[in-house]
């Protein structure tokens, strides 16, 4: 096959880089090019190329690439108004064909060509319309058995004698034979001349004519083609029996290539179109190649197919198609051919270039000169194309018949259980998940062996590394660089369980991730963007030294002489130490970002926001939850909703006393009792502050008394668990069948604090299994696919971490997301007044304007300077021994698309903010 193309000097070049062009899979092509082999003389070598060409697309008997050779007279009858070009052009497509490509559709090209041979007897423009599409749609049914089988049973279109035998005619006629021949007519009105479509534009169709109507000028036996249907009426019977002009056929012959050349790229550009369904589809990686190996061998179409190429293209986006052709030009002007070397270069700058536009064209200049022994070499071991993957005709169809029996079957399954889950009495099925079903969870348990101080020196370390590498780049490379302060507990050595409840791993997790995924960032995007160095601060355990390092850190930052401390991440807990040192750093004009606190006095101080929803919307939603959901069992499989509440609470913590209390509003003051013990003394001898729904106890095991008394009094409540999680397996113990009457049977929804307790050795529903638990969670479990964000966040976490304990706890995302804010407000900062005027004061500018921002745990939408974000995802998992399952989620999503219903059918509606 080599021989067949000639070893001229460099000819290699040009034909690696066509074949390279050719074989660009769908997504990565431009415009479909043009590519003209000129003759230089009298040789031939330029049909030599093109034949050649062809024979490498064509191995063993079977195309390697889907090609057309169009050379030569077509098969079968002709027809003189479509020509032999289109002809020829139509047979070679539909045969050569490589394996797994399946049938090749030409709809809109086999349409023209009906309209094109179509003679219209009648000269009125809506009786024209109509005999078009009847025989277009005639044309149609040779060719489709479906409509064959309509037609035959339809009874024909010549209407039978006798009246019974004519009136069972009329009866089948309308359905078989009316209506699909109506129903092809507004296909074609849809797929011709739709908002955009190349017809539409290339026939400068009027708004509200249809194709058929439109159409109807380019039949047959229009006296002159291009005038309007209505003029025709005009026209006197010799008019129309007068032989054709020359202008006039020059003019016919001008429209009828415009017309078929659009229509078949078009198509060939629709057979890549979804090739996900397809399992034809998905095989089909190479353009189409045309290769017109003869300059004179259509002499009416060669020149009008080329020269129309180019806007042909443009008009209808084609990308699927590479036109070869050869010519001999006669006096080429200016336009210049280049050398085979100069036309791969020229070719190969194409393979990068997407999108839609004319086609892109080159001349190839073709003289006859000495063989070259290195083409030689190449093409005689290069003898073929070489396709990334050949296919087989049968993989595609296996493929296809499993994917119908398993749609049949899911469609099968789908029916029966929306039988059942219509009929279905859904008013007692218990709320389970709302998303999937939970999956085994992949996260370690703590090793019984485990140092909390060894597992925080070790993400201090990856702090400190970060910090060092920022400090490098500022004196290397000038980079620009700043300062936040991360205010967090410590984990001191021998910390135990309080380690565990505190949050201080996972958060300082989430900020030193943030820290290195933003300073990767920001190494790409040097000039627009500021690396952060993180400085920990000690707050002590439980915040209690917060004011004191604030005042600290107060003076250091008056001491600098430049603003290197732009802001202050973390204060997660809501306790009076830590809204004291809110103050103090707010009244310095710090800006805050705080993570995991969600008590609402947390938000009393301008320049302090937060990444976590407050607990007003947490108590809206878990109030709504417990009032509407089925989540007190009231048999083996029903469970109804909860019409009472016990609250447990301390109020001697602001987290746990603000969102008791707002619970208890939203739940209903009438139906709540509230019991509340402090673990920081002796509560028999404090007051209830005049309240009569409240009632202190004194130790886990009398509060387990209490809550059991009050459970057998009044079946249908649930316990709201609004303190902190350190007490909770304690209480979960004492209430054990071997403690209370209850037998370990109780129904409880907790706050997002209990997201420790969960994930911990614990495990609730492993060593309670009577305890039916649901909790408040800011980050979706690793069980559960999550969003674009949150799946940035896992890899780096998976990358650093690996999958441990922490990987499911919403402290580590919400830290990450505080970083993500700060980060966000400095590098808009540095944006608006440069590195001269980065200061506090313009990030804190930054901080109040509000912002959108796709984060780990949903969208943050600071709008109208909300300082919380507005709308913030909360979830409602149930605890079970596979894992934790979302039984609610609403709330905004990371790409803007917020869930506003929950329930077993979606019957509820979520709580919204109300606008600031």
């Amino acid at each position: 096959m080599a021989s067949l193309i000639p070893p001229l000097p460099k000819i290699e070049t040009l034909i690696d880089a066509l074949e390279q062009l050719i074989k660009l899979p769908p997504g990565r092509r431009g415009p479909s090019p043009l590519v003209m082999l000129s003759q230089s003389g009298e040789g031939r070598e330029a049909e030599l190329i093109a034949d050649g060409l062809c024979a490498r697309f064509r191995v063993g008997g079977r195309a390697r690439i889907p090609y057309a050779q169009v050379a030569g007279s077509p098969s079968g009858p002709g027809s003189e108004r479509i020509g032999d070009l289109f002809q020829k052009l139509e047979q070679e497509l539909g045969r050569n064909r490589p394996g797994g490509f399946g049938k090749l559709r030409l709809p809109r090209f086999t349409l023209m060509c009906s309209v094109v041979e179509t003679d219209l007897a009648e000269r009125q423009n809506a009786v024209q319309a109509r005999e078009l599409r009847d025989r277009c749609f005639a044309e149609r049914r040779k060719d489709s058995n479906f409509l064959k089988v309509l037609e035959r049973v339809s009874g024909g279109d010549q209407a039978p004698a006798g009246v019974p035998a004519f009136l069972w005619y009329w009866t089948r006629q309308p359905l078989f034979n009316v209506l699909p021949r109506w129903l092809y007519g507004r296909l074609q009105e849809r797929r011709m001349t739709h908002k955009g479509s190349w017809y539409r534009q290339w026939a400068d169709l009027p708004k509200g004519t249809g194709f058929f109507q439109d159409a109807s000028k380019y039949a047959g036996t229009a006296p002159v083609p291009g005038l309007e249907a209505g003029m025709f009426a005009g026209l006197s019977e010799a008019v129309a029996e007068e032989p054709e002009t020359a202008e006039e056929r020059e003019e016919r012959l001008d429209r009828t290539a415009g017309l078929l050349l659009r229509a078949l790229l078009t198509d060939l550009e629709a057979a890549f179109r979804r090739p996900r369904l397809s399992p034809w589809g998905r095989r089909r990686k190479s353009r189409f190649a045309i290769v017109l190996p003869q300059a004179a061998g259509y002499p009416d179409w060669t020149d009008r197919l080329v020269q129309d190429f180019p806007g042909a293209v443009e008009e209808t986006g084609s990308t699927s198609v590479v036109l070869v052709c050869t010519e001999r030009p006669v006096d080429s002007g200016d336009e210049r051919a280049e050398s085979f070397a100069e036309a791969a270069i020229t070719l190969r700058s194409w393979k990068d270039m997407t999108g839609r536009g004319g086609a892109r064209a080159v001349r190839v200049r073709v003289e006859g000169r000495p063989e070259d022994g290195a083409a030689a070499r190449w093409l005689g071991r290069n003898p073929e194309i070489y396709p990334e993957r050949t296919y087989s005709d049968a993989a595609p169809l296996a493929e296809a018949t499993l994917s119908t029996l398993l749609v049949l079957g899911l469609l099968g399954g789908a029916g029966v259980y929306g039988v059942n889950w219509a009929l279905d009495d859904s008013s007692t099925k218990c709320i389970g998940p709302a998303v999937a079903e939970a999956k085994d969870s992949p996260a370690n348990r703590v090793p019984d062996d485990w140092q909390p101080d060894d597992v925080y020196d070790e993400s201090m370390r990856l702090l400190e590394e970060n910090n060092r590498a920022a400090e490098k780049a500022r004196k290397e490379r000038g980079a620009i660089v700043r300062t936040v302060v991360y205010m967090g507990v410590p984990v001191e050595p021998g910390a135990g369980d309080e380690a565990m409840y505190s949050g201080a791993i996972p958060e300082l997790r989430g900020v030193a991730l943030a820290q290195q995924q933003l300073n990767r960032e920001a190494s790409r995007n040097a000039d627009h963007a500021v690396r952060l160095k993180v400085k920990p601060v000690d707050a002590g355990e439980n915040f209690s030294r917060a004011p004191e390092a604030a005042r600290d850190l107060v003076r250091q930052i008056r001491s600098q002489k430049q603003e290197e401390i732009l802001g202050v991440v973390g204060l997660g807990q809501s306790r009076e130490t830590t809204m004291k040192a809110r103050d103090i750093l707010g009244d310095a004009g710090v800006p805050m970002l705080g993570t995991v606190a969600t008590a609402e006095r947390m938000q009393e101080h301008q320049w302090y926001r937060q990444v976590a929803p407050d607990n007003r919307r947490e108590a809206r939603i878990a109030a709504k939850f417990a009032r509407l959901g089925n989540i007190v069992k009231t048999g083996k499989d029903t469970c109804a909703p909860a019409e009472k509440a016990v609250v447990i609470a301390d109020p001697d913590d602001e987290y746990s006393n603000d969102l008791s209390g707002l619970f208890t509003e939203e739940f209903g003051r009438s139906d709540t009792r509230t019991l509340w013990y402090s673990p920081e003394g002796n509560s028999g001898s404090r007051s209830t502050k005049g309240r009569d729904d409240v009632r202190w106890v004194e130790s886990p095991s009398a509060m387990a008394n209490e809550v059991c008394r009050r459970l057998k009094s009044r079946k249908h409540t649930v316990v709201y668990w609004a303190a902190r999680a350190n007490e909770f397996g304690t209480f979960l113990s004492y209430f054990d069948r071997r403690e209370t009457e209850c037998n370990g049977k109780v129904h409880i929804l907790g706050g997002n604090d209990l997201t420790n307790a969960v994930v911990d050795e614990q495990q609730p529903s492993r060593y309670h299994p009577d305890a039916r638990l649901y909790y408040a969670a800011h980050a979706l479990p690793m069980s559960y696919p999550p969003n674009s964000s949150a799946e940035v966040f896992r890899a780096a976490y998976r990358a650093q971490f690996g999958k441990d304990h922490w990987i499911n706890d919403g402290r580590t995302p919400l830290a990450w997301d505080a970083m993500q804010v700060l980060s966000q407000a400095v590098n808009d900062a540095l944006e608006d007044s440069g590195a001269e005027g980065l200061s506090r004061g313009t990030v804190r500018l930054m901080v109040v304007a509000g912002a959108k921002i796709r984060g780990a745990t949903g969208q943050l939408d600071f709008a109208k300077g909300a300082r919380v974000p507005r709308d913030k995802r909360l979830l409602i998992l149930h605890d079970t021994k596979r894992g934790a399952e979302v039984s609610l989620e609403c709330g905004a999503r990371d790409g803007g698309k917020e869930r506003k219903r929950w329930g077993t059918k979606e019957e509820f509606t979520c709580p919204r903010d109300e606008a600031p």
